[in-house]
């Protein structure tokens, strides 16, 4: 059978336990992130969702195809193209879509930039954290923390789905991180649609090298 090419909107996705599962033995720094990251730290689901991300840390590309026998791996930007096997792993791309042969898009990966001691925000690398702070727990699967996932969806504070998790998830942030997201948005955007809804708490909070806050 010929395996063609899915549209790019063509997706099947995993479920976030389904994901789990397919890297919970896997050895580098792994979490659900995107809408289900939300989700599943606000207690509930909140609206559909047409695929599932990963986020994974860049150290750790070369030992994804080991872990992922019999799968597709497509660097995506813009369009995709076929990873291979022993190959190197673009430096300025973000994200790889994965599927099985005869498969339509299963789940996707988001690649984050780590050192031995911190996270960086790949749009401003004045946001940064210590690694511990990026990663959370629920439903016994490690996910994004909410506010990291949030600021990465303040670039579109309009677009639907986005506007939604963000609605979804904010009586669910402790102050602590409402003072940190605000922080970032002011340091990167000036003003935000979203600040008046953080009540301004994180003016005081501005600088460079900002941390999240654990409660």
């Amino acid at each position: 059978m010929t395996d063609s090419l899915p549209e790019l909107n063509d997706w099947n996705p995993l479920s976030p336990t389904e994901a789990g599962t397919l890297f919970r033995s896997f050895p580098g720094v792994w979490c659900i992130a995107g809408g289900w990251a939300i989700d599943l730290f606000a207690g509930g689901q909140s609206r559909p969702h047409v695929d599932v991300d990963v986020q994974i840390d860049r150290n750790a590309l070369p030992l994804l195809h080991r872990h992922l026998p019999g799968w597709l791996l497509y660097a995506a930007d813009g369009d995709v193209t076929l990873w291979k096997e022993g190959t190197s792993f673009p430096d300025n791309v973000h994200d790889i879509w994965c599927r099985r042969p005869g498969h339509r898009w299963e789940f996707q990966l988001m690649v984050v930039e780590l050192n031995d001691r911190e996270w960086m925000f790949r749009r401003d690398d004045r946001i940064r954290g210590p690694r511990d702070s990026m990663i959370e727990w629920a439903d016994g699967l490690p996910i994004l923390a909410p506010e990291i996932q949030i600021l990465y969806k303040s670039k579109l504070p309009n677009r639907p789905k986005d506007k939604r998790d963000f609605r979804h998830v904010l009586p669910h942030l402790t102050t602590g991180k409402r003072q940190w997201l605000a922080a970032c948005l002011i340091l990167l955007y000036g003003e935000h649609p979203w600040l008046p809804m953080l009540d301004d708490t994180g003016r005081h909070e501005v600088g460079a090298d900002i941390a999240p806050i654990g409660s």
